[in-house]
């Protein structure tokens, strides 16, 4: 299930981009990207739609997903 932006606090919406960005790894090529920046290239992404928060009503997680990745009934 698909979870709008609004809906989702701050503090919670930090720690799953965090779990996201080390889920995805670290290798950003020739130049190192503070995690900082991460964070922020990530929201952007969240708000264009690229990448969505989706919650498991199964397990009770949420987690940020690729939109190619997303589940087949979101």
């Amino acid at each position: 299930m698909l979870v709008p932006l609004e809906k989702i606090s701050d503090e919670a919406l930090h720690g799953l981009i965090e779990e996201f960005i080390l889920r995805e790894g670290t290798d950003y090529g020739q130049v190192e990207i503070s995690l900082e920046k991460k964070h922020e290239q990530i929201r952007k992404q969240l708000v264009a739609e690229h990448i969505f928060v989706v919650f498991d009503p199964t397990e009770q997680t949420a987690s940020i997903v690729r939109k190619e990745n997303l589940p087949k009934d979101s």
